[in-house]
Order: structure tokens, then C-alpha cells, then sequence
């Protein structure tokens, strides 16, 4: 995985909110992502590890990728438990339950073409505009996958570990349960994380954080005792130290950082997302007046009309998901800078 710069992360660089807005207004206006060609799928034959799966087709990301039919991938195709026995029906057979469904309320040409052949890129770029993104506040993708699957029936397209691995569990022509409303056009990521919380000393954050000679760590529970991170020995460390706070929904909000390693897999994702589904545009919804990054859900319209990246946070008024440790400036220049460079 390439080193992601410190200064990067540097919190001078967070607080220049009202210089990278212009800048990031700047972006949306002339359209970049727009301007790029879609890079052209792999052949399976030749995966390295890095793709993700659109359509069928393998796209190259270039941060390491899990797939749903890898070993050791999370499936939320599979309609029993990962971790635990499926229950048993009335007939002594597993019930089967599906995590996922069939994107709805496509265009009538969408509809017609996806009807007689299945999805394409092209057609799915048509319906798919929005990337949302959720921390799972389950603290690693296993945990994460753990609910989803086995506890409340539900699916997200990708996790994004703590040591940067990306875990996508299901193909982006479906439409994971994720986001209520959103589903029908848009893509979602839990990003493994405690979560943020209404006072600076909550006992959660208190519990999940500790600090050594090299700084703050992310303590996992002794009741996981399998945390089903990939890279050996990884220590999870926030990309800043001390917490971070920010308002959401008018109230203010503390957590700790993400890691390096989730900052830049997740900038390295979205930029290819806005390349192979342009209609994702690199923007989030913005103030009308500042042009500052909102905080506030938007309405009912406003979500329907909008194409971008986006946190649970603008979805519904009750999460708070990415949170204020999420730059949404400093996500979108260096999503811009790798949509460029695929």
C-alpha cells in the first residue's frame, strides 16, 4: 500500500475549511472527474488483489481488495449465518434469508435493457450517483460483517478495515441495505470505527483507545478475541492524535481519528468509484451560503436530486456517521488526485 503523507493528516491542514471549499467548489464546477475516461476492466486472469467487482467486471483500485468470492471474503450473497448456524425452519431444512435485493425505480430504457441482459457499467452509471459513507461502529470489518449477516439481515457493499483492507461483499449492480431511502442509487462503505459520541469522556471511546510510548492505539475488546484483521501484528493508531470534534446536526460530536491506512484506501476507492460511475461526482453537499461541507441531513428532495459523495449523516437526522474526524476536503483532493492518476 502507498505511504500516505503525515502532512496529510496535518491538523493545520484540517482547519483550512474555507480555503479548501473554494477550491473543492472550484473542482465540482470544471467537473474533473467528468472529464476522465473510465479506466478499462482486468481481465480475472490478471488480478492482482486490487479490484473491485462492477458488473461482473474487475477494476483495478490500487489498495488491496477482498472480494466476496475470495477465501477469507465476507459474501452477503450467502442467505445463511457466517459466523453462527443458520436457524432451523418447521420443514428441519436452514432458513435462507437474503441480505440484498434489485436496484427499483430505474429509468424505463434502464429497466428495458438490465430486463433483457443484465447490467452494464454504462447502465448502472446511469442509476448509481451516490457514494455513502457509514463508520460501523464495531470496531473491525469482521465484527461488522458479523451484524450485518448473522444479526440483522441487512448488507453494505464494502467495509474498509483498520489496517486499509477493503472488503467488498457484494457486486455494485445490487442494492445493498444500507441507507433507507438511498439504496436504490447509491453505493455504501462501513468503515470500521468506534463511532462519535456527545461528550469528550464517554466510557465507549474511554474503553476502545490507549497510549503507549508511540501514541495513541485502538484497544480491542477482550471479547474479541478474533478481530479478523489481515496484516500481521497491525496496531491501529489514529492518523491525528487527541480527539476531534465537530457539529452534527447542530450538536457537537467527539471522536478519534481514522487511521492512515483508512484515510487513504478510502480516498484511493472513491476516486475510482467517480472514474468507472461518473455520476458520483467528487463534491459533498454544501452549504448555499459558505459553501462549506454540510452537517445536517438534507430533505427528501434534496437527496433524490443529489449526485456525490455523502455521509449517513446527510441521509437521515438520527446518525452522526462519518463523523467529524472524516475531512471531507482533505478526502476529495486526494480522491481527485488518484481518479486522476487510474
Amino acid at each position: 500500500m502507498t505511504a500516505v503523507s503525515e502532512q496529510a493528516f496535518d491538523p493545520r491542514i484540517r482547519n483550512t475549511v474555507a480555503l479548501a471549499a473554494i477550491l473543492g467548489l472550484a473542482f465540482a464546477c470544471l467537473g474533473v472527474q467528468g472529464e476522465l475516461e473510465p479506466p478499462a476492466p482486468r481481465p480475472e486472469s490478471e488480478r492482482a488483489g486490487t479490484e473491485i467487482v462492477v458488473c461482473g467486471a474487475y477494476y483495478d483500485i490500487g489498495t488491496p481488495v477482498v472480494l466476496f468470492s475470495d477465501e477469507g471474503g465476507y459474501d452477503a450473497y450467502s442467505e445463511t449465518p457466517r459466523f453462527e448456524p443458520a436457524p432451523i425452519g418447521e420443514d428441519g431444512k436452514p432458513v435462507l434469508k437474503k441480505r440484498y435485493g434489485e436496484r427499483k425505480n430505474l429509468p424505463a430504457d434502464v429497466a428495458q435493457r438490465v430486463g433483457a441482459a443484465g447490467w452494464t457499467r454504462q447502465d448502472l452509471s446511469q442509476v448509481v450517483r451516490q457514494f455513502v459513507i457509514h463508520y460501523d461502529v464495531c470496531g473491525t470489518s469482521r465484527q461488522c460483517f458479523k451484524i450485518l449477516q448473522d444479526k440483522r439481515n441487512l448488507s453494505v457493499h464494502f467495509m474498509l478495515d483498520v489496517d486499509g483492507t477493503i472488503y467488498q461483499t457484494l457486486d455494485l449492480k445490487e442494492r445493498a441495505w444500507h441507507a433507507g431511502t438511498a439504496n436504490d442509487f447509491s453505493i455504501g462503505i462501513e468503515v470500521a470505527h468506534i463511532g462519535a459520541y456527545p461528550a469528550p469522556g464517554h466510557p465507549v471511546m474511554r474503553s476502545w483507545y490507549g497510549e503507549d510510548e508511540d501514541g495513541e492505539y485502538v484497544v480491542f475488546p477482550k471479547w474479541m478475541p478474533e478481530t479478523g484483521i489481515r496484516t500481521p501484528s497491525f496496531v491501529a493508531r489514529p492518523a491525528q492524535a487527541g480527539l476531534i470534534t465537530g457539529e452534527i446536526h447542530g450538536k457537537p460530536y467527539w471522536m478519534h481519528d481514522y487511521t492512515k491506512e483508512q484515510h487513504e484506501a478510502l480516498a484511493r476507492l472513491t476516486g475510482a468509484l467517480s472514474r468507472i460511475l461518473p455520476s458520483i461526482r467528487l463534491d459533498v453537499p454544501r452549504d448555499a451560503t459558505t459553501g462549506a461541507p454540510r452537517t445536517d441531513a438534507l430533505t427528501g428532495d434534496e437527496l433524490a436530486a443529489y449526485s456525490g459523495v455523502l455521509g449517513h449523516l446527510h441521509v437521515t437526522s438520527n446518525k452522526t456517521d462519518p463523523g467529524p474526524a472524516l475531512s471531507w476536503e482533505e478526502l476529495l483532493r486526494r480522491a481527485r488526485h488518484h481518479a486522476a492518476g487510474l
